[in-house]
């Protein structure tokens, strides 16, 4: 009898996974997932203060809004669809580093993934240089 009672014990432990799990994870949940590709500019890259740079990025997935950011400010927000690019110029305002952040939001701005590109501001006059080391 004990062997059936620890048996039927597993069998309800099973079923109340199997019912609470998904309602309480992204599967079965009704979340979506996205992927945020910054196409440009490469990572580490340093710009004049002042020069402008096309920063171009693209999201996959189930994103409804993409959100530029430069130093915790927004700087854009553009409604998109799976596969879309988008592109903003940008320019260092002041000397070192600044990050360039993408949110992908869904439904009920949600957040679904974020990219991020950190470029370093030089000195007016200087040239553009790739591999910056902060």
């Amino acid at each position: 009898m004990s062997r059936g009672l620890r048996a039927l014990g597993i069998i309800v432990a099973a079923l109340i996974l199997a019912v609470v799990m998904p309602a309480s994870s992204g599967i079965g949940g009704g979340e979506s997932s996205a992927d945020v590709i910054i196409i440009s500019p490469p990572p580490r890259l340093g710009l004049p203060v002042g020069q402008a740079v096309e920063v171009r990025y693209r999201v996959t997935g189930a994103a409804t809004v993409l959100e530029l950011w430069g130093d915790e400010t927004l700087l854009a927000a553009d409604e998109v669809q799976a596969g879309q690019e988008i592109s903003h110029a940008w320019a260092p305002a002041t000397p070192g580093s600044h990050c360039l952040t993408v949110r992908a939001l869904g439904e009920e701005d949600a957040l679904l993934a974020t990219a991020e590109c950190c470029v370093t501001g030089l000195p007016r006059g200087s040239p553009v240089r790739l591999r910056v080391e902060n």
